[in-house]
Protein backbone atom coordinates (compact mmCIF):
# COMPACT_ATOMS: atom_id res chain seq x y z
CA UNK A 1 0.00 0.00 0.00
CA UNK A 2 1.43 3.38 -0.98
CA UNK A 3 0.64 6.78 0.41
CA UNK A 4 -1.66 9.02 -1.61
CA UNK A 5 1.41 11.27 -1.88
CA UNK A 6 3.68 8.59 -3.34
CA UNK A 7 2.86 9.19 -6.98
CA UNK A 8 1.60 12.47 -8.34
CA UNK A 9 1.59 12.43 -12.13
CA UNK A 10 0.90 15.77 -13.70
CA UNK A 11 1.48 16.30 -17.43
CA UNK A 12 4.35 18.71 -16.95
CA UNK A 13 5.44 17.66 -13.42
CA UNK A 14 5.82 13.90 -12.98
CA UNK A 15 7.07 13.56 -9.41
CA UNK A 16 7.16 11.23 -6.42
CA UNK A 17 6.33 13.54 -3.53
CA UNK A 18 7.72 11.25 -0.86
CA UNK A 19 10.96 10.99 -2.83
CA UNK A 20 10.97 14.80 -2.94
CA UNK A 21 10.53 14.81 0.83
CA UNK A 22 13.48 12.45 1.26
CA UNK A 23 15.66 14.73 -0.86
CA UNK A 24 14.51 17.69 1.24
CA UNK A 25 15.96 16.14 4.40
CA UNK A 26 19.07 14.68 2.77
CA UNK A 27 20.25 17.86 1.04
CA UNK A 28 20.37 19.95 4.21
CA UNK A 29 20.20 23.29 2.39
CA UNK A 30 20.15 26.60 4.24
CA UNK A 31 16.42 26.89 3.54
CA UNK A 32 15.82 23.46 5.03
CA UNK A 33 17.83 24.31 8.13
CA UNK A 34 15.87 27.52 8.61
CA UNK A 35 12.63 25.57 8.44
CA UNK A 36 13.59 22.52 10.46
CA UNK A 37 16.47 23.60 12.70
CA UNK A 38 15.15 26.55 14.62
CA UNK A 39 15.06 25.19 18.16
CA UNK A 40 17.29 25.47 21.21
CA UNK A 41 18.52 21.89 20.80
CA UNK A 42 20.01 22.83 17.42
CA UNK A 43 21.73 25.93 18.84
CA UNK A 44 23.20 24.40 21.98
CA UNK A 45 23.73 20.70 21.21
CA UNK A 46 25.63 18.48 18.81
CA UNK A 47 24.11 15.26 17.46
CA UNK A 48 25.74 11.87 17.86
CA UNK A 49 25.17 9.05 15.40
CA UNK A 50 22.17 6.84 16.21
CA UNK A 51 23.00 3.73 18.23
CA UNK A 52 21.34 0.35 18.67
CA UNK A 53 21.27 0.37 22.47
CA UNK A 54 18.64 2.31 24.44
CA UNK A 55 21.01 3.66 27.09
CA UNK A 56 22.77 7.00 26.58
CA UNK A 57 26.26 7.35 28.01
CA UNK A 58 28.50 10.40 28.02
CA UNK A 59 31.43 11.91 29.88
CA UNK A 60 30.36 15.00 31.81
CA UNK A 61 32.74 17.94 31.72
CA UNK A 62 34.14 19.16 35.03
CA UNK A 63 35.46 22.62 35.84
CA UNK A 64 38.42 22.97 38.16
CA UNK A 65 41.51 25.08 38.68
CA UNK A 66 44.57 23.51 37.05
CA UNK A 67 47.43 22.11 39.09
CA UNK A 68 50.60 24.15 38.97
CA UNK A 69 53.70 22.16 38.08
CA UNK A 70 56.20 21.75 40.92
CA UNK A 71 59.71 23.13 40.76
CA UNK A 72 61.83 20.00 41.08
CA UNK A 73 65.47 18.98 41.08
CA UNK A 74 67.32 17.92 37.94
CA UNK A 75 67.42 14.28 38.95
CA UNK A 76 64.15 14.12 40.90
CA UNK A 77 61.11 12.15 39.79
CA UNK A 78 58.14 14.19 38.63
CA UNK A 79 55.40 14.30 41.30
CA UNK A 80 52.11 12.48 40.72
CA UNK A 81 48.86 14.45 40.46
CA UNK A 82 45.33 13.13 41.14
CA UNK A 83 43.15 12.94 38.01
CA UNK A 84 40.02 14.09 39.91
CA UNK A 85 38.11 11.51 37.84
CA UNK A 86 35.23 11.97 35.42
CA UNK A 87 31.48 11.98 35.90
CA UNK A 88 29.72 9.48 33.67
CA UNK A 89 26.15 10.06 32.57
CA UNK A 90 24.06 6.94 31.99
CA UNK A 91 20.32 7.15 31.29
CA UNK A 92 17.52 5.56 29.31
CA UNK A 93 16.81 6.97 25.86
CA UNK A 94 13.05 7.69 25.74
CA UNK A 95 10.84 7.29 22.68
CA UNK A 96 9.15 10.45 21.44
CA UNK A 97 6.39 10.47 18.88
CA UNK A 98 2.94 11.51 17.67
CA UNK A 99 0.78 11.18 14.57
CA UNK A 100 -1.62 13.39 12.69
CA UNK A 101 -4.67 12.18 10.74
CA UNK A 102 -5.75 13.32 7.31
CA UNK A 103 -9.39 12.45 6.73
CA UNK A 104 -10.88 11.06 3.53
CA UNK A 105 -12.75 14.35 3.07
CA UNK A 106 -9.49 16.31 3.00
CA UNK A 107 -7.92 13.77 0.66
CA UNK A 108 -10.96 14.03 -1.60
CA UNK A 109 -10.50 17.80 -1.86
CA UNK A 110 -6.84 17.35 -2.72
CA UNK A 111 -7.61 14.80 -5.39
CA UNK A 112 -10.15 17.23 -6.85
CA UNK A 113 -7.36 19.78 -7.16
CA UNK A 114 -5.16 17.21 -8.90
CA UNK A 115 -7.75 16.00 -11.40
CA UNK A 116 -6.61 16.34 -15.00
CA UNK A 117 -10.01 17.82 -15.89
CA UNK A 118 -9.48 20.64 -13.42
CA UNK A 119 -8.33 23.45 -15.71
CA UNK A 120 -8.70 26.12 -13.04
CA UNK A 121 -5.14 25.60 -11.81
CA UNK A 122 -1.86 25.06 -13.60
CA UNK A 123 0.11 21.89 -12.97
CA UNK A 124 2.62 23.87 -10.91
CA UNK A 125 -0.16 25.31 -8.75
CA UNK A 126 -1.56 21.82 -8.18
CA UNK A 127 1.84 20.51 -7.21
CA UNK A 128 2.50 23.46 -4.88
CA UNK A 129 -0.82 22.94 -3.10
CA UNK A 130 -0.22 19.26 -2.43
CA UNK A 131 3.41 19.85 -1.51
CA UNK A 132 2.37 22.54 0.99
CA UNK A 133 -0.04 20.14 2.68
CA UNK A 134 2.52 17.34 2.73
CA UNK A 135 5.26 19.54 4.18
CA UNK A 136 2.90 21.14 6.68
CA UNK A 137 2.00 17.77 8.19
CA UNK A 138 5.61 16.63 8.24
CA UNK A 139 6.91 19.88 9.72
CA UNK A 140 4.29 19.75 12.50
CA UNK A 141 5.17 16.16 13.35
CA UNK A 142 8.95 16.65 13.02
CA UNK A 143 9.23 19.85 15.05
CA UNK A 144 6.91 18.43 17.71
CA UNK A 145 9.50 15.75 18.50
CA UNK A 146 12.23 18.37 18.75
CA UNK A 147 9.93 20.49 20.95
CA UNK A 148 9.93 17.66 23.49
CA UNK A 149 13.75 17.62 23.53
CA UNK A 150 13.69 21.42 23.92
CA UNK A 151 11.29 20.94 26.82
CA UNK A 152 13.75 18.58 28.55
CA UNK A 153 16.63 21.00 28.00
CA UNK A 154 14.89 24.20 29.14
CA UNK A 155 13.24 22.54 32.11
CA UNK A 156 16.52 21.02 33.30
CA UNK A 157 18.51 24.24 32.74
CA UNK A 158 16.09 26.26 34.90
CA UNK A 159 15.15 23.65 37.54
CA UNK A 160 18.40 22.55 39.11
CA UNK A 161 19.26 20.07 36.37
CA UNK A 162 15.99 18.11 36.67
CA UNK A 163 13.35 17.57 33.98
CA UNK A 164 10.27 15.45 34.34
CA UNK A 165 7.13 14.47 32.48
CA UNK A 166 3.91 13.30 34.09
CA UNK A 167 0.46 12.70 32.57
CA UNK A 168 -1.06 15.32 34.90
CA UNK A 169 1.58 18.00 34.36
CA UNK A 170 2.84 18.09 30.79
CA UNK A 171 2.42 14.67 29.17
CA UNK A 172 -1.31 13.84 29.26
CA UNK A 173 -1.22 11.01 26.74
CA UNK A 174 2.21 9.66 27.67
CA UNK A 175 4.26 8.13 30.46
CA UNK A 176 6.01 9.42 33.55
CA UNK A 177 9.66 10.19 32.86
CA UNK A 178 12.27 11.97 34.98
CA UNK A 179 15.90 12.78 34.34
CA UNK A 180 18.42 14.41 36.67
CA UNK A 181 21.62 15.82 35.17
CA UNK A 182 23.15 16.22 38.66
CA UNK A 183 23.73 19.96 38.79
CA UNK A 184 26.19 20.71 41.65
CA UNK A 185 24.56 22.16 44.76
CA UNK A 186 26.96 25.12 44.68
CA UNK A 187 25.42 26.10 41.33
CA UNK A 188 21.91 26.49 42.79
CA UNK A 189 21.65 30.01 44.19
CA UNK A 190 18.92 32.30 45.49
CA UNK A 191 18.88 36.08 45.63
CA UNK A 192 18.80 37.67 49.08
CA UNK A 193 15.81 39.76 47.99
CA UNK A 194 13.18 38.83 45.45
CA UNK A 195 13.30 40.81 42.21
CA UNK A 196 9.85 42.30 42.62
CA UNK A 197 8.37 45.70 41.97
CA UNK A 198 8.30 46.40 45.70
CA UNK A 199 12.05 45.74 46.06
CA UNK A 200 13.09 47.41 42.81
CA UNK A 201 14.85 50.38 44.46
CA UNK A 202 17.18 48.07 46.44
CA UNK A 203 17.90 45.63 43.60
CA UNK A 204 20.90 46.18 41.34
CA UNK A 205 20.88 43.38 38.72
CA UNK A 206 24.31 44.33 37.35
CA UNK A 207 26.02 44.02 40.74
CA UNK A 208 24.32 40.74 41.67
CA UNK A 209 25.11 39.07 38.34
CA UNK A 210 28.67 40.40 38.33
CA UNK A 211 29.23 39.00 41.83
CA UNK A 212 28.13 35.56 40.63
CA UNK A 213 30.34 35.83 37.56
CA UNK A 214 33.47 36.64 39.53
CA UNK A 215 32.79 33.95 42.11
CA UNK A 216 32.44 31.18 39.52
CA UNK A 217 35.48 32.38 37.60
CA UNK A 218 37.41 31.19 40.67
CA UNK A 219 36.16 27.68 39.83
CA UNK A 220 37.35 28.00 36.23
CA UNK A 221 33.85 28.66 34.84
CA UNK A 222 33.28 31.38 32.25
CA UNK A 223 29.75 32.33 31.25
CA UNK A 224 28.83 33.26 27.69
CA UNK A 225 25.07 33.75 27.92
CA UNK A 226 22.44 34.66 30.52
CA UNK A 227 18.96 33.19 30.03
CA UNK A 228 15.95 35.10 31.32
CA UNK A 229 12.20 35.01 30.86
CA UNK A 230 10.60 37.93 28.98
CA UNK A 231 9.10 39.14 32.28
CA UNK A 232 12.50 39.24 34.00
CA UNK A 233 14.06 40.90 30.96
CA UNK A 234 11.43 43.65 31.22
CA UNK A 235 12.11 43.96 34.95
CA UNK A 236 15.85 44.37 34.39
CA UNK A 237 15.60 46.90 31.60
CA UNK A 238 13.10 48.97 33.62
CA UNK A 239 14.82 48.65 36.99
CA UNK A 240 15.53 52.16 38.42
CA UNK A 241 19.16 51.31 39.24
CA UNK A 242 19.69 50.01 35.72
CA UNK A 243 18.15 53.17 34.24
CA UNK A 244 20.35 55.38 36.41
CA UNK A 245 23.49 53.43 35.53
CA UNK A 246 22.77 53.80 31.82
CA UNK A 247 20.99 57.16 31.54
CA UNK A 248 22.35 59.03 34.55
CA UNK A 249 20.32 60.62 37.34
CA UNK A 250 18.99 63.44 35.18
CA UNK A 251 17.60 61.11 32.47
CA UNK A 252 16.72 58.05 34.55
CA UNK A 253 13.03 58.40 33.69
CA UNK A 254 13.77 57.64 30.03
CA UNK A 255 13.38 54.16 28.62
CA UNK A 256 16.49 52.03 28.18
CA UNK A 257 16.98 50.46 24.76
CA UNK A 258 18.17 46.84 24.30
CA UNK A 259 21.37 48.15 22.68
CA UNK A 260 22.09 50.37 25.71
CA UNK A 261 21.45 47.45 28.07
CA UNK A 262 23.83 45.21 26.12
CA UNK A 263 26.51 47.92 26.16
CA UNK A 264 26.22 48.31 29.94
CA UNK A 265 26.39 44.54 30.44
CA UNK A 266 29.68 44.61 28.52
CA UNK A 267 31.01 47.30 30.84
CA UNK A 268 30.28 44.98 33.78
CA UNK A 269 31.97 42.18 31.77
CA UNK A 270 28.69 40.29 31.73
CA UNK A 271 27.42 38.24 28.76
CA UNK A 272 24.33 39.10 26.75
CA UNK A 273 20.80 38.37 27.96
CA UNK A 274 18.84 35.80 25.95
CA UNK A 275 15.05 35.86 26.32
CA UNK A 276 13.56 32.39 26.59
CA UNK A 277 9.99 32.33 25.35
CA UNK A 278 8.88 28.79 24.57
CA UNK A 279 5.27 27.62 24.62
CA UNK A 280 3.79 24.38 23.37
CA UNK A 281 0.32 22.89 23.24
CA UNK A 282 -0.65 19.44 24.46
CA UNK A 283 -3.55 17.22 23.45
CA UNK A 284 -5.98 15.72 25.94
CA UNK A 285 -8.20 12.88 24.69
CA UNK A 286 -7.26 13.75 21.11
CA UNK A 287 -8.23 17.42 21.45
CA UNK A 288 -6.05 20.52 21.79
CA UNK A 289 -5.83 21.66 25.40
CA UNK A 290 -6.41 25.35 26.12
CA UNK A 291 -3.45 25.29 28.51
CA UNK A 292 -0.05 26.04 27.00
CA UNK A 293 3.04 24.41 28.49
CA UNK A 294 6.03 26.56 29.47
CA UNK A 295 9.13 24.42 30.10
CA UNK A 296 11.24 27.29 31.44
CA UNK A 297 11.07 28.36 35.10
CA UNK A 298 10.35 32.09 34.79
CA UNK A 299 11.62 32.70 38.36
CA UNK A 300 15.12 31.62 37.39
CA UNK A 301 18.07 33.34 35.76
CA UNK A 302 20.39 30.80 34.12
CA UNK A 303 24.06 31.53 33.50
CA UNK A 304 25.58 29.15 30.95
CA UNK A 305 28.83 28.77 29.01
CA UNK A 306 28.90 30.07 25.45
CA UNK A 307 28.05 27.82 22.54
CA UNK A 308 27.36 24.10 22.77
CA UNK A 309 26.60 22.63 26.18
CA UNK A 310 25.88 19.02 25.33
CA UNK A 311 25.06 16.32 22.84
CA UNK A 312 21.94 14.50 21.72
CA UNK A 313 22.18 10.73 21.68
CA UNK A 314 19.64 9.14 19.32
CA UNK A 315 18.90 5.43 18.98
CA UNK A 316 17.52 3.63 15.95
CA UNK A 317 13.74 3.55 15.87
CA UNK A 318 12.08 0.13 15.81
CA UNK A 319 10.66 0.84 12.35
CA UNK A 320 14.18 1.48 11.05
CA UNK A 321 15.09 -2.06 12.10
CA UNK A 322 11.79 -3.79 11.24
CA UNK A 323 9.81 -1.63 8.76
CA UNK A 324 6.20 -2.54 8.00
CA UNK A 325 5.40 -3.43 4.42
CA UNK A 326 2.34 -1.18 4.12
CA UNK A 327 4.01 1.96 5.48
CA UNK A 328 6.08 4.58 3.63
CA UNK A 329 9.10 5.83 5.61
CA UNK A 330 11.38 8.86 5.38
CA UNK A 331 14.60 9.23 7.36
CA UNK A 332 14.41 12.75 8.75
CA UNK A 333 17.95 12.83 10.09
CA UNK A 334 19.60 12.08 13.46
CA UNK A 335 17.54 8.92 13.90
CA UNK A 336 14.11 10.52 13.48
CA UNK A 337 11.63 8.72 11.22
CA UNK A 338 8.59 10.08 9.42
CA UNK A 339 5.99 7.48 8.42
CA UNK A 340 2.85 7.64 6.29
CA UNK A 341 0.16 4.99 5.94
CA UNK A 342 -3.47 4.64 4.99
CA UNK A 343 -6.31 3.23 7.07
CA UNK A 344 -9.79 2.15 6.05
CA UNK A 345 -12.21 -0.74 5.95
CA UNK A 346 -9.50 -3.41 5.99
CA UNK A 347 -8.25 -2.02 9.30
CA UNK A 348 -11.71 -1.40 10.74
CA UNK A 349 -11.16 2.36 10.81
CA UNK A 350 -12.52 5.43 9.13
CA UNK A 351 -10.80 6.02 5.79
CA UNK A 352 -7.84 8.39 5.94
CA UNK A 353 -4.08 8.71 6.11
CA UNK A 354 -1.70 9.25 9.03
CA UNK A 355 1.56 11.17 9.24
CA UNK A 356 3.76 10.11 12.13
CA UNK A 357 7.11 11.31 13.44
CA UNK A 358 8.94 9.23 16.04
CA UNK A 359 12.36 9.61 17.61
CA UNK A 360 14.39 7.84 20.25
CA UNK A 361 16.64 10.60 21.56
CA UNK A 362 17.98 12.05 24.78
CA UNK A 363 19.80 15.38 25.21
CA UNK A 364 22.83 15.09 27.50
CA UNK A 365 23.92 18.33 29.19
CA UNK A 366 27.63 17.55 29.42
CA UNK A 367 28.43 21.06 30.69
CA UNK A 368 26.04 20.91 33.66
CA UNK A 369 28.88 21.78 36.09
CA UNK A 370 29.26 25.12 34.29
CA UNK A 371 25.58 26.12 34.45
CA UNK A 372 24.30 28.21 37.36
CA UNK A 373 20.71 28.75 38.50
CA UNK A 374 20.03 32.09 40.21
CA UNK A 375 16.49 32.17 41.56
CA UNK A 376 15.25 35.74 41.91
CA UNK A 377 11.51 35.22 42.34
CA UNK A 378 9.34 32.79 44.27
CA UNK A 379 11.92 32.64 47.09
CA UNK A 380 9.76 33.87 49.93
Amino acid sequence: MESIFSKVSLPSIPVDLLATLRIFFEKGTLQNKTLFEQLYVDRWFDYNLPQMGLTAEAIMASYKVRFMASVIGNDAATPLRPTDGFKTFNEEIPRLGHRFPMSADKLRKMLTVLEASNKRYTDQQKFNEVYKILMGDVQEAYLGCKDTVDHIILQALSNGGVAQFTPKLNNPDGRTFKIDYNMPERNKRKAQKAWTKENAASINPFEELAELKYEFENYGITFGEILVSPALYAYIINNPNVRRAIKGNDKSAQAVTPAELTAMLQQFELPVLTKINKRNAVAVDGKRSQTLINPYNDNMIVLKPAGKIGEVQPAFEDNAIIPEKDVEYVDAGNGMRVAKWQVGESTGQKAGEYTQASWRALPIITEIDGIVNYQVRGIE
